[in-house]
């Protein structure tokens, strides 16, 4: 016959071994979400500026080394104008599309390049509240491959939050 005192300890230690399980189950289902995550790359972020000196706001989002040149990619776009444009600076001369990824969506953007002292790619427009934004302001992070060439990047917790901010202030 079992005591109350052991039928309390073994109902106990069933609790504690589901506990554990489900801790262990969150981690390692976490890890396998995770794995097509790329790393944040060390001194890289989202920043987000807004301009305000014109008639209508603007702002870009850039992937950026704070107070350098280097910035990959950038997007831009008027405040509640639901249009996105990408940009590259530096890029090949004959750049005429970039592929993104961010999650399961992908997406492929042709544009031009303007060839001046620098060559600059600006895509085509890109609808603020799109597949690929939504997934790109809920995952931080996506992959650009231009000129043949991939690149990840990832967001910090300060640069996930810039994208959402830039969505929201993209889409009005």
């Amino acid at each position: 016959m079992m005591t109350k005192g052991r039928m309390m300890m073994k109902r106990s230690l069933a609790l504690v071994g589901v506990s554990v399980g489900g801790v262990l189950a969150l981690m390692l289902g976490g890890a396998a979400s995770a794995a097509g995550v790329p790393a944040v790359s060390d001194g890289y972020d989202w920043t987000m500026r807004v301009n305000d000196e014109e008639r209508t706001q603007s702002a870009i989002l850039a992937y950026e080394v704070a107070d350098t040149d280097d910035q990959p990619l950038n997007f831009s776009c008027e405040e509640g104008g639901n249009r996105i444009f990408a940009g590259i600076s530096g890029n090949s001369p004959d750049l005429a599309a970039i592929a993104l990824v961010s999650g399961d969506q992908k997406l492929r953007l042709s544009g031009t390049t303007d060839v001046d002292e620098i060559p600059y790619f600006t895509s085509q427009e890109l609808a603020g509240g799109s597949p690929f934004i939504r997934a790109f302001a809920a995952n931080g992070w996506l992959r650009m491959t231009a000129d043949g060439a991939a690149r990840d990047m990832a967001a910090t917790a300060n640069g996930k939050q810039a994208i959402q901010r830039f969505v929201r202030f993209c889409a009005g």
